[in-house]
């Protein structure tokens, strides 16, 4: 049988991730007032329409946050991140995350206030 099971997706899927936003620039937000509002309604629009580019665009912006939660030392944001990346990325193959997405993003409001 030639079928992939879901433990075998789950690192395809995060190499996919890392192809997505690989390239996506500076590890800093320039001219960004508030960057979790921001990562926020991507998100949001990411859920509703599951856009690859809005989803994209929500992927590299979390991206750049949890690189900047590392350089702080901030590890429960950097893996709330991180997870959200990942629930964002299974969302925009409309694979059904919205409530985790949204429980996530409530958590990140709250771990990642000092970015």
């Amino acid at each position: 049988m030639n079928t992939l099971s879901l433990n075998s997706k789950i690192p395809l899927m995060f190499m996919l991730l890392v192809v997505l936003i690989g390239g996506s620039g500076s590890n800093t937000l320039s001219g960004e007032v508030e960057p979790l509002s921001k990562l926020t309604s991507l998100s949001t629009a990411c859920l509703e329409t599951s856009r690859v580019s809005t989803c994209r665009r929500a992927l590299s912006r979390s991206e750049v946050l949890q690189r900047q939660a590392a350089s702080i030392g901030n590890y429960a944001c950097q893996s709330h991140l991180l997870g959200l990346g990942a629930d964002l990325l299974m969302a925009s193959f409309n694979e059904g995350r919205d409530v985790s997405v949204k429980r996530m993003l409530k958590e990140v409001q709250i771990l990642c206030r000092d970015l």
